[in-house]
């Protein structure tokens, strides 16, 4: 990465080690050097996209391979059901703006492979109800190509007002910069519907050697919320080779996050700093993510609830492994968010997680999950499984949760093992249960929870997708 860039991100990391991180900065991270393994195909994989046209539907095509682009649904008089369809060829820059469509959808797709290569940019601004994707070609799973970039220039930029808004199908590879998707909503909550960003989705994406992926920016302090997303989704994401990233998706004012189904590996070589490779700050759900051979939390959640009711913030079968410092997950509150009136905590729960061969930051302990104050919100911790922790520091001989606050952890039915092999864990790849495995159907049960409504069924299934018993699921990730 230029140096523009290293120095974004030193000073990025910095702020978060100065305000949150209870840590030492002065202690040396571990000589033991991070276990080498092979790379590891995600065990999901996304949904077929169709690429079939809808019936009915006004075809537009737009394009001539190169230069550039302008799609304004203004003046072209965009309606919903219509399909835009951009010839396929090496574009300087792609602009899509002012579509508010009230009923019904607006596709943006490929005809053939799109790239925006070098100092490109696709910038998005004033759009409702549009889907931008690369599924519009059969036999191009990937359809929208962005590569080779050293600006520190995001390569998709929202602007302005954004709802019900879908970008799939997509890949970036080599690219130098702070933020390669960017939005930053300047919109100040009121607590009405028009005053936040609604319902966008990011699906199907492929980074390789990339900066932040997503960095969405907003705030709650000083009395006023800025920037509020509501219902965000990110999705079937492959996330690699980023030695110096830090936190490879940043959202910093979230009501109601849906993470699932991501793969991340071989991240922050380079780094020593308190990182979460996911840093969201709000309330939401996380599961079904993989994150292997990095270093960091796999997710910085710093929670709070949007209105007086509190909600829940679900971290669930989820596989963290090789860890070069710090626990699988953090959970943390500030006073800063809490607005008599307009805010208030977030209860948590963390279950179902395989979590192994972490290592602590010298002193400071690597575990499932360190637990700082929630503000007056209570966490379970529950059926997790852990193995090959290395327990330093504070007299600490809890292997699954560090208490960092006055939260007290409510612990039961997790399970610590010295390696994989002892849990009845076939390998350290697929986390599948050997038929003879203690773990087998012996966790606490899930059902009478109301987490079959909260996560709209996602606790019903393991990782893989193969049905969970309810009443006697198994331990850890994988069923």
């Amino acid at each position: 990465m230029n140096k523009k860039l290293l120095l974004h991100l030193s000073l990025s990391v910095l702020a978060v080690v100065c305000l949150a991180c209870k840590k030492n900065p002065a202690i040396e991270q571990p000589t033991t050097p991070p276990v080498e393994v092979p790379v590891v195909t995600p065990p999901t994989t996304p949904p077929k996209d169709t690429t079939t046209t809808p019936p009915n539907a006004t075809v537009l095509n737009l394009g001539t391979g190169s230069g550039n682009l302008l799609i304004d649904g203004k003046s072209l008089n965009i309606s919903a059901n219509t399909v835009i369809k951009i010839k396929g060829g090496s574009y300087n820059d792609i602009q899509v703006a002012n579509f508010q469509i009230e009923n019904g959808t607006v596709r943006i797709e490929n005809d053939g492979l799109v790239e925006l290569v070098g100092d490109r940019q696709v910038s998005i601004s004033n759009v409702k109800n549009v889907v931008f994707s690369g599924s519009g070609t059969p036999g191009i799973d990937k359809g929208f190509v962005f590569r080779d970039k050293n600006s520190d220039m995001a390569s998709v930029q929202l602007r302005n007002n954004v709802d019900n808004f879908t970008f799939k199908n997509a890949s970036f590879k080599n690219i130098s910069t702070y933020n390669v998707i960017q939005y930053e909503s300047k919109k100040v909550y009121d607590g009405s519907d028009a005053s936040c960003s609604k319902n966008l989705k990011f699906l199907n994406i492929d980074c390789d050697n990339t900066g932040t992926l997503i960095r969405f920016k907003g705030s709650v302090e000083n009395g006023v919320i800025t920037g509020l997303l509501r219902n965000v989704e990110i999705a079937y994401v492959t996330f690699k080779n980023s030695p110096g990233v830090g936190s490879a998706f940043v959202m910093e004012n979230v009501d109601g996050y849906d993470i699932h189904n991501n793969f991340v590996q071989n991240v922050n070589q380079d780094n020593s700093n308190h990182n979460g490779v996911f840093y969201l700050q709000g309330n939401g759900k996380f599961y079904n993510n993989i994150v292997r051979d990095h270093q960091g939390n796999s997710i910085r959640a710093w929670v709070y609830s949007i209105g007086t009711t509190p909600q829940k913030t679900l971290i669930f079968n989820n596989v963290v492994i090789n860890s070069r410092q710090y626990s699988a997950f953090e959970l943390q509150a500030f006073t800063r968010n809490m607005i008599g009136g307009r805010t208030t905590y977030s209860n948590a729960e963390v279950f179902n997680n395989t979590c192994g061969n972490l290592l602590p930051k010298g002193a400071f302990p690597a575990q499932i999950l360190d637990l700082y104050s929630l503000l007056g919100g209570k966490c379970d911790i529950f059926n997790n499984i852990g193995y090959k922790f290395t327990i330093v520091g504070q007299n600490n001989t809890n292997f699954i949760w560090n208490e960092l606050g006055d939260t007290k952890g409510n612990g039961f039915n997790n399970k610590y093992f010295k390696t994989y092999e002892e849990a009845g864990i076939k390998d350290d790849s697929s986390f599948k249960l050997n038929t003879t495995s203690s773990l087998k159907n012996s966790g606490s049960a899930l059902s009478g929870r109301d987490l079959e409504n909260y996560t709209n069924q996602a606790v019903t299934y393991d990782l893989y997708g193969s049905s969970r018993l309810m009443s006697a699921p198994s331990i850890g990730a994988v069923e």
